[in-house]
């Protein structure tokens, strides 16, 4: 019997894969041209990552100090050092760098704050290392704050970019409700909806980092995490109920 013309050609197949694993490094042309091209891989993708750090750190300064539609990738060519070239190579335009940082930035917030909400600390000191882990953040990273504020846009409702964007905002928000909603069923916070207070907290760390940025950067970080307990002390833990009057009996002799 005949054999279909498949199955020679299907063996002939199997037996040049076997032989192109069974190659080692310097074992004929192709595995040591394999060998020899991983290393140079490797450089380059090192050099793009050293690369894309500097695009991103310059496109911070300039988005921070002109604004989105203001900047110019020229402008953060020349401060990063880098050709126009070698940034198209990396980012194919200003919107997409722009939300390159959006994204990793707020992924990068989003990832601190899930190992803050995963340590299950009670609901006030779980608040309270929030507090810490915002202000510390955005004073470590005051260029993106500055662009951040640029746009306009309220912590308090989701953000009209891109679909990651949305989606850190939602989870982060989701993590707050979560800490308000435990906060509020243990008596700590004021009885109002977890949602609603996770936004007005987010609006308070908004409006102090704001105002920090007008008033020209000048408190320190200790000085901006007693203000903002402060401020979250008033506007959400709850007040401690008044002990009651005692009363005293009068005895009147005859």
């Amino acid at each position: 019997m005949k054999r279909p013309p498949w199955i020679g050609y299907s063996s002939v197949r199997i037996s040049i894969r076997k032989s192109d694993l069974s190659i080692g490094p310097g074992d004929g042309r192709r595995g040591g041209m394999a060998a020899r091209r991983k290393p140079r891989d490797e450089a380059r993708r090192a050099r793009t990552d050293v690369y894309r750090s500097h695009i991103v750190e310059a496109a911070e300064q300039v988005f921070a100090e002109r604004g989105f539609a203001q900047a110019k990738l020229q402008d953060i060519s020349r401060l990063a050092g880098l050709s126009m070239g070698t940034i198209y190579a990396i980012f194919p335009s200003k919107t997409a760098l722009y939300r390159t940082i959006l994204e990793e930035r707020g992924r990068e917030l989003l990832e601190l704050a899930r190992q803050v909400a995963g340590r299950k600390a009670p609901p006030a000191e779980a608040l309270d290392a929030l507090i810490g882990l915002y202000i510390d953040y955005f004073v470590a990273h005051p260029a993106f704050l500055r662009m951040h504020l640029r746009a306009g846009t309220s912590w308090a409702i989701a953000p009209s970019g891109t679909e990651a964007q949305v989606e850190h905002w939602r989870d982060i928000h989701a993590l707050q409700a979560d800490i308000f909603r435990r906060g509020v069923a243990a008596g700590v916070f004021v009885d109002e909806d977890p949602a609603y207070l996770a936004r007005l907290f987010s609006a308070l760390d908004q409006v102090l980092l704001a105002d920090w940025v007008a008033s020209g950067m000048k408190a320190d970080r200790d000085a901006l995490v007693r203000r903002l307990r402060s401020q979250v002390e008033r506007s959400f833990r709850r007040a401690a109920r008044a002990p009651a009057p005692r009363h005293t009996a009068t005895f009147i002799s005859a």
